[in-house]
């Protein structure tokens, strides 16, 4: 009614700059964030330099996903604001939703001189760009103060919930949770983040739930419905997908769910239905570089060679500058035999990203194909892959003793029925979450061990600026990723690097019986075999026997994997990758 009235007044005085104002405000309210900013931009021509108009409207132009423009409007009130709180705090919010956390911060510290105290919200806002920054811990210790200040927002108990999840406190994390809905947050990113949670507390069942209550606020999560699939096809539910089936058929939801789905069918190598996905999903977004390279793969894979190729050059032409499309177009060209044309891509490809192991890897075969000697300096597999026995940590008197007590440490988090979808690993399963940074004491007495032995392996390498690996020794590294993998029978790992790490790893844990036939070789590690091809030319460099308390270091560029086993016993591993620092 109030809009209404202001309507009808604003038609008898259209210049009237303090109605339109209002008007502007009214919109906002109302969600309509155009005719919002319609009104208020009206008002300001009226009556340039109102403060609160200006703060109005950036703060409208901020919801609408538009920073920069909300940034000229917080900066244009601050030229003449006598009392400018509000516009130091808006503008810190633009300026982190730019990504410009140095200014957001000292914005935001001018918002608090002008304070006698700390105000929730300032506080909220602080440790917001402190997440953004990377610095949890501090970000935990500011919403804390947040909450001590005003214990009933909810949002603030919900970011601390998210942040504890980070630091891999999951049970505070929960207790947050529960926390925010209680006070009334039901929203569709905080049921979803709760379902996060209950993943990492292993209650699978309950995450399911969680994400569903997303999906039915949001139809179009995307997070919601990747995760949910994902986690459906790890409790080996055969329809992992239909979550998104559903979604595909809202015509709100369509553009998300079908580049999900096809993207996931790709990964559960039903390669015809993921290409008529892609191809679905292109009718309506003909300039999606995922899509084609998407398509692409999944071509490649049925054999359509030529169609495949052509998808990567329009990829590739509409994305000249990205990275993985040059990738995975030379791994194309490689397994179609070009091995030219394949240097050639992932050349251009390490233009733009020297150190991605993925492309350093197919430049590397491409190499050998062509005969070139570079390969055999790139990927010296005698001099940069270390096989180290582990001594035992103390208070156990041998390697066989503590992982057997280790393997019952890990035994806890293997609860999924199959592999994750996006992993290399065939018949078994893989722990979820950052395995080094959970609260597992024998977890933590191995990475010592493992902290000593790549240390010193880093220290054995030798200086060269010119090499890919070498070049990137330096005075410190820290692990990134770490987790366990628990092959059964039949189980094997297929052929693949990792892309962002610089030295990764394999730990054996257990293994089983058939390991110990150096002639069939059955459960080991294969290295320099890629993932495509066969011959002469795509044959393991280097194999490595498991062995209880075994550890293998070797460059992420490296092509790894293993040979299939039969054996009633679990093949259980540790690994984890490292980077300079």
């Amino acid at each position: 009614m109030a809009m209404q009235a202001f309507k009808l007044a604003s038609q008898a005085d259209p210049n009237d700059a303090v109605l339109h104002g209002h008007l502007g405000a009214a919109a906002r309210r109302q969600g309509d964030l155009g005719q919002a900013e319609t009104f208020l931009r009206s008002s300001l021509r009226q009556a340039p330099g109102q403060i609160a108009v200006l703060n109005t409207l950036g703060n409208v132009l901020l919801q609408a996903g538009r920073p920069v423009d909300a940034l000229a409007a917080f900066d244009e009130g601050l030229v003449t604001a006598a009392q400018p709180y509000d516009l130091h705090f808006n503008r810190a919010r633009a300026l982190l939703a730019l990504g410009r956390l140095v200014d957001a911060e000292s914005s935001a510290n001018n918002a608090r001189s002008l304070l006698p105290a700390p105000t929730s919200a300032l506080l909220h806002l602080q440790a917001s760009i402190d997440t953004a920054a990377g610095r949890i811990e501090a970000a935990r210790q500011v919403l804390e103060q947040a909450i001590a200040v005003n214990a009933a927002k909810a949002s603030v108990h919900h970011d601390l919930a998210t942040v504890l999840q980070r630091l891999h406190r999951f049970d505070e994390a929960l207790a947050a949770h529960l926390q925010a809905q209680a006070i009334g947050l039901d929203v569709a990113d905080a049921h979803y983040n709760h379902g996060n949670t209950l993943q990492s507390l292993g209650r699978l069942e309950e995450a399911l739930g969680a994400y569903r209550r997303a999906l039915v606020r949001e139809p179009a999560h995307r997070l919601a419905l990747f995760d949910l699939a994902r986690l459906r096809w790890r409790l080996g539910h055969p329809d992992f997908d239909a979550e998104l089936l559903l979604a595909e058929a809202d015509p709100a939801a369509t553009p998300v769910a079908r580049p999900l789905r096809a993207a996931l069918l790709l990964r559960a190598k039903r390669f015809a239905e993921a290409a008529q996905g892609y191809r679905a999903a292109l009718a309506v977004a003909p300039h999606d570089v995922a899509l084609h390279d998407g398509l692409a793969r999944c071509l490649m894979q049925l054999g359509h060679t030529g169609d495949a190729l052509a998808a990567h050059e329009r990829a590739v032409a509409l994305g000249p500058t990205v990275t993985t499309l040059r990738a995975t177009y030379a791994a194309s060209l490689l397994a179609a035999g070009q091995a030219g044309a394949a240097a050639q891509q992932a050349e251009a490809a390490l233009v733009l990203a020297p150190h991605d192991a993925y492309a350093l890897a197919l430049r590397g075969q491409a190499w050998r194909e062509l005969g070139d000697a570079r390969e055999v300096w790139l990927n010296d597999y005698a001099r940069f892959v270390a096989v180290i026995d582990l001594p035992a940590p103390a208070g156990y008197s041998d390697m066989a003793a503590f992982c057997n007590a280790l393997g019952r440490e890990l035994a806890a988090l293997h609860v999924d029925r199959e592999a994750p979808l996006d992993q290399t690993l065939q018949q078994g399963t893989q722990t979820v979450g950052d395995l080094f940074e959970q609260a597992h004491p024998l977890v933590h007495a191995l990475k010592a061990r493992i902290a000593e032995a790549v240390q010193a392996y880093i220290d054995a390498l030798p200086a060269d600026a010119t090499h890919p690996f070498l070049s990137r020794r330096a005075a410190g590294w820290r692990f990134t990723d770490s987790w366990s993998s628990r092959l059964r029978r039949g189980g094997f790992h297929t052929p693949h690097v990792h892309p962002h790490g610089w030295i990764s790893s394999v730990c054996y844990v257990a293994v089983p019986a058939a390991v110990h036939d150096t002639a069939r070789r059955a459960g080991w590690l294969h290295l320099g075999r890629p993932e495509f091809g066969e011959g002469p030319l795509t044959e393991a460099r280097r194999m490595v026997q498991p062995r209880v308390g075994r550890l293998v270091l070797f460059p992420s560029m490296f092509w790894h994997g293993t040979t299939p086993f039969e054996d009633a016993e679990a093949r259980l591993t540790i690994a984890f990758d490292v980077v300079p620092s």
